[in-house]
């Protein structure tokens, strides 16, 4: 028995499916590119992560009412740790690291760097250089506060490549993150 001609044939043929993923190639190679972060919003993402990180250190630092302490001294990363044994020393030891349970070890992403790059020092931060925390530290008391008092700073973050993508994290006294991004000739 034959099947009638008006019965509609089910499926795709092969030039069908040939030609919608031709025509879906053809889309995302247009729409990929500009998909990718620009250098600017690279350098911002790692600002507000830094940011994140020192508000986790300092939270730490609140609930376990032991000391905390953030180094930048790392070329491209930077380290938080928790007095874990409650001794009032630091000694940046992997268990103390392990006991901060928020970041540890931090990396900067690959086209990110310590730097302030071609923009100027934010308005309330006269020091130079690109970590202006003393002994490039940032330390939390038990009430998560920096120590010593006035003892804030501002760490400076750009682009590998481009040196006008630059953000700024500045911790005030009271413990407070604040992150400034630089655009068009001022700091906002």
């Amino acid at each position: 028995m034959s099947t009638p001609r008006s019965v509609a044939r089910a499926g795709f043929t092969l030039l069908e499916m040939v030609v919608v993923l031709a025509l879906v190639g053809i889309v995302f190679s247009i729409v990929a590119p500009r998909m990718r972060l620009s250098r600017p919003m690279e350098v911002q993402l790692a600002g507000m992560e830094l940011v994140q990180d020192i508000d986790v250190a300092r939270t730490r630092a609140l609930t376990t009412r032991l000391l905390v302490r953030i180094c930048f001294d790392f070329p491209s990363s930077y380290g938080g740790f928790l007095d874990d044994d409650g001794d009032g020393v630091i000694s940046e030891t992997a268990a103390e690291w392990q006991a901060l349970r928020g970041f540890g070890v931090r990396s900067l992403p690959t086209n990110v760097r310590y730097g302030r790059g071609s923009a100027p020092a934010v308005p309330d931060n006269s020091a130079g250089g690109d970590r202006t925390f003393p002994a490039l530290q940032l330390h939390f008391d038990a009430r998560g506060l920096v120590t010593p008092i006035n003892g804030g700073g501002t760490v400076y973050l750009q682009s590998t490549t481009d040196p006008m993508a630059v953000v700024a994290v500045s911790v005030s006294a009271s413990g407070n993150a604040r992150l400034w991004t630089y655009r068009s000739g001022t700091w906002q």
